[in-house]
């Protein structure tokens, strides 16, 4: 069974202020995940050289792919695309109208960082919380699905 996290790189793991920094909790919450077996994909809009970026930051490896704004437009719908098929996946957002609407659109369920919005499946506060969210969607998933 694959399971796929698509992480906005930009805002749920690592912030320009002026210089780049990890997220609180980000790398941690990266770890656990992968550890539960989540694949981790990254996508960033408005960053190029992204796997510069990660390497920088102590991420070199705990992303299975990256994709970002110089590889064209719209990172996330290409990284989701290149990932099809998948059993689940979720978009772990930082903003409604460049993560969420487009996961949306991709028919990818999304759990928002951050902020909050009824658009979102799933609505944090911080990184260290996506365990909890995906942990309630496993739960809810067995209680009105039947899986194989």
């Amino acid at each position: 069974m694959s399971k796929i996290l698509f992480w906005d790189f930009e805002g749920v793991v690592a912030r320009r202020e002026p210089d780049w920094r990890l997220v609180d909790r980000a790398a941690e919450t990266l770890e656990a995940l992968a550890a539960e077996g989540w694949t981790h994909i990254a996508f960033a809009a408005g960053t190029q050289a992204l796997a510069a970026v990660a390497e920088g930051l102590g991420l070199a490896g705990r992303f299975a792919k990256l994709h970002d704004a110089g590889e064209g437009a719209e990172p996330l719908a290409r990284a989701i695309e290149a990932a099809r098929p998948f059993d689940q996946a979720f978009v772990i957002a930082a903003s409604v109208s460049g993560a969420v609407m487009p996961a949306r659109a991709a028919v990818v369920p999304s759990i928002l960082v951050g902020d909050a919005s009824p658009l979102a499946q799933f609505c944090c506060e911080s990184p260290s919380e996506i365990e909890l969210a995906l942990d309630t969607w496993t739960s809810m998933r067995r209680s009105f699905f039947v899986e194989p």
